[in-house]
């Protein structure tokens, strides 16, 4: 965090408009700590960097064990809410996201289908030597993507005096894209970021949403799977999984 501080301060560079970086451009807001209308290009250097750690740490660490999600998470959460770091208010954590969005598509709605080459680069599937990784090393990715996507956006910041970067509406906005594709045209890639994001952070997403989440978790994890053309489907059984899990864990049923 002091490194990031004193790319605003202490060491020199160029400057440039945050805005090329952002989905959209904000206002100078009373009482920001930025206001102007350029930032030192270094300190979106060290983000950009920061972003590029982050979805790195999602897909080797938390791949394997979603639970890794959670401290990067906290990380993430931390960095781009500090006041300092703030552009007219508004954090910078559109860096880090437009990253998200190319290597997992289907968090920002995007669909496809894994059979053709487009429905593949539509979808996040990575090429090495210019052949597809193989179903197991992106079922992997795609995992750690959707629980640091989790991680990210669940985080509770009722406490704080610091503006949540990514608020969980954002969350539920993905979970929304993903259950409302036709049966046709869902993907396992999509099943696979789904459970990703709601194993380990149902609680979470309770504690925000009360009964509308228990009702979204139902489409998600009952009717979803439900209208799967391919029922035998190993990522469609992961989601119904689920189902039994926390009805004999925590009581909670959604059937």
């Amino acid at each position: 965090m002091g490194i990031l501080k004193e790319s605003l301060t202490s060491v020199p560079s160029v400057s440039i408009d945050p805005s090329m970086f952002m989905v959209s451009k904000p206002e100078p807001k009373e009482g920001a700590t930025h206001n102007g209308d350029q930032l030192p290009a270094l300190l979106i250097f060290l983000l950009n960097q920061l972003s590029k750690s982050v979805i790195a740490q999602f897909i080797d660490e938390a791949g394997v064990s979603t639970a890794a999600a959670d401290p990067v998470g906290i990380l993430v959460a931390s960095v781009f809410s500090q006041k300092d770091l703030l552009w007219r208010g508004k954090p910078l954590i559109d860096i880090l996201m437009a990253k998200m969005r190319v290597v997992c598509p289907v968090l920002f709605g995007l669909r496809g289908s894994e059979k053709t080459e487009e429905g593949r680069a539509r979808l996040g599937w990575k090429r090495i030597n210019g052949n597809w990784i193989d179903d197991q090393t992106h079922n992997t990715r795609m995992t750690g993507l959707g629980a640091g996507y989790a991680a990210i956006s669940l985080r509770d910041f009722s406490n704080s005096q610091m503006e949540n970067p990514w608020p969980p509406f954002h969350y539920w906005q993905t979970m929304a894209s993903i259950v409302s594709t036709p049966p046709d045209q869902a993907s396992p890639t999509q099943y696979n970021v789904l459970k990703a994001m709601i194993d380990r952070y149902e609680g979470r997403f309770l504690q925000f949403y009360g009964s509308a989440g228990r009702a979204a978790l139902r489409v998600a994890l009952v009717d979803f799977p439900g209208r799967a053309l391919d029922e035998k489907n190993a990522a469609v059984g992961s989601l119904k999984v689920l189902v039994d899990k926390y009805e004999r864990d925590q009581g909670l049923v959604l059937r």
